[in-house]
Formats: C-alpha cells, sequence, structure tokens
C-alpha cells in the first residue's frame, strides 16, 4: 500500500488594513466660564483618544470614521462661555494630522448612531470599503485598534471576537475584548470589509457594543449626500 499525503495549512490568515488605521486625539479647550461658576470653572485643555480607520466614501478624499463622541463633547454651555475643539489623528508611521469633523451623531437606539466621519486632507491613504452584506449571529470579525491608548506605530492591536446580533435601530453586539481607547474602531469582517463602529465596551470587556450594519450604511450615505457629485460606489443600497 502507498501512502501520499501532502500539508494543508488550516491556519486562516487575514491581511489587516494596518496602513488605513489612525489613532483618534480630541483636544478641548475651555478658555472662560460665565462669572458666577469662575471658582469652579475647569478651564484649561482636556484631551481624550480613540480608534478610528480610513474608508472610502468620498471619491479622491480621505475621510476618516470614528466614533461620534470621540469627535466631539458635550460642553455644559450654561456655565462654560468660552471654549473650542480641535480634532487630530495618528497615522500609521506616526505621522500627526489635522482633522475636520463632516458629520457627528449620537446614538438614540432609533436609528441614530455614534459615529462621526472627518476630512483629513493632508492624510493620504487608501481605505476599506463599506460590506456589501450585514454580519450573520457567529461570524467572525474583528478591529485594529488603541485599546487603553496602546499604539506603537506602525504597530496596533488586533483583536477578534464573535457577531451576536443587532441589539435595536442602531446598535449591534460583537464579543470581542474592548475598553476605553477602542472607541471609534472600524469593525472588518474577515475581508476587511466594514460592517460597524465599535463605540461602547462593557465592564466584561468582551460584551461590546457596535453601531449595526444598516444604520451605519445610512450615515455613510448621508456623509456622501453633502458631496453630490463626488461620491463613491462601495455603499449598499439602503432606503430609509
Amino acid at each position: 500500500m502507498m501512502l501520499s499525503c501532502t500539508t494543508v495549512n488550516l491556519q486562516r490568515k487575514v491581511v489587516p488594513p494596518i496602513k488605513s488605521y489612525v489613532k483618534v486625539l480630541h483636544m478641548v479647550k475651555i478658555s472662560e466660564c460665565v462669572p458666577e461658576n469662575k471658582s469652579i470653572c475647569p478651564k484649561g485643555e482636556f484631551m481624550s483618544m480613540g480608534s478610528g480607520m480610513v474608508v472610502n466614501v468620498i471619491q479622491d478624499q480621505t475621510i476618516v470614521i470614528t466614533a461620534g463622541h470621540v469627535c466631539e463633547s458635550k460642553v455644559d454651555e450654561e456655565k462654560i462661555s468660552n471654549h473650542s475643539q480641535e480634532v487630530s489623528v495618528v497615522d500609521y508611521q506616526g505621522t500627526e494630522h489635522q482633522a475636520h469633523v463632516i458629520k457627528a451623531t449620537q446614538d438614540n437606539g432609533l436609528g441614530d448612531v455614534d459615529m462621526c466621519a472627518l476630512w483629513v486632507p493632508t492624510l493620504n491613504q487608501d481605505g476599506v470599503d463599506f460590506s456589501m452584506f450585514p454580519p450573520r449571529p457567529g461570524q467572525e470579525l474583528y478591529y485594529l485598534g488603541s485599546p487603553a491608548g496602546v499604539f506603537h506605530p506602525p504597530v496596533m492591536p488586533i483583536l477578534t471576537g464573535i457577531y451576536s446580533g443587532e441589539i435595536d435601530a442602531s446598535n449591534a453586539m460583537v464579543g470581542v475584548a474592548a475598553i476605553g481607547g477602542s472607541s471609534g474602531s472600524v469593525i472588518l469582517d474577515m475581508n476587511n470589509k466594514m460592517v460597524g463602529v465599535l463605540w461602547a465596551a462593557h465592564n466584561f470587556h468582551h460584551i461590546t457594543i457596535m453601531t449595526n450594519w444598516r444604520a451605519s450604511a445610512l450615515f455613510m450615505h448621508e456623509v456622501i449626500q453633502m458631496y453630490t457629485g463626488k461620491t463613491d460606489v462601495n455603499l449598499p443600497l439602503i432606503k430609509n
């Protein structure tokens, strides 16, 4: 009896879009408060950070997608009379770029999502496409991010998890490890297609909330509508 065999590499591999990843920095500068609150006024500069990724949304423009709360903070204007907010991104080489908010929304569970689109004119980098198909429960997904601020250009954490399903009109659940700093990470399928944005983590760090596929697609369509005639074609047809 003659036996013949060949080795088969059963290890599933994905080539992550490392060059498309960015760390998002958000600075709030509070310079003046109303007179009756001066004694408790938190004057100064306050920095927060999250994650994001270049996504092919507007043709010939570099658009970074992240979470809405990563690029905009709510400020109590009844107590704070003068403040400003700035956003920048750090690319995979460690270079910082000024970013400009195109559109930012907050989650309401009814279709609005915690997402933000940033225009970064000095960042010349190809992005990922949005998936034409929603993820299915049990499907493996992953993200590139900076949990707890960890990012050593050009190396960033890459974490995988299992998609659980939709929660409501805005959100879905995925069993992937996340913590502060992960917010804004684009959730990818194993074909490197965007299916949502990570924006909230549970105390049990493997229960994570992401924007669902349909609501994310609607947000992207709204961004495109702001640039009529300069649209890409990499989005599914979604009706309100």
